[in-house]
């Protein structure tokens, strides 16, 4: 099942249609073309597995971006990337 996925960098933002798989120590893979190629040319690792530094700065996962190769039929990883926790206030009674 493909999902549609919102990437946001400094100033701009790219939607593209992705796939989620999990890996088999409970990692999130997610796959997909920033293209309209039928090969996948990204690859999203994330872990919920964080260091405490990580969990202090509000991030919830932690990962790599990885871009496709066409010259070498490889993937690279080209940048690290965090997901911030929601932090849901607590209602007072």
């Amino acid at each position: 099942m493909h999902h549609g996925i919102t990437f946001t960098t400094t100033g701009s933002r790219t939607r593209t249609r992705a796939r989620m798989e999990e890996s088999s120590n409970g990692n999130l893979h997610i796959v997909g073309s920033f293209k309209t190629d039928v090969d996948p040319n990204f690859k999203l690792c994330l872990t919920s597995r964080v260091s405490a530094a990580d969990f202090n700065m509000g991030y919830c996962m932690t990962g790599t971006l990885e871009r496709g190769c066409k010259r070498t039929n490889s993937f690279q990883v080209t940048h690290f990337a965090v997901i911030r926790r929601l932090e849901v206030p607590t209602p007072t009674t």
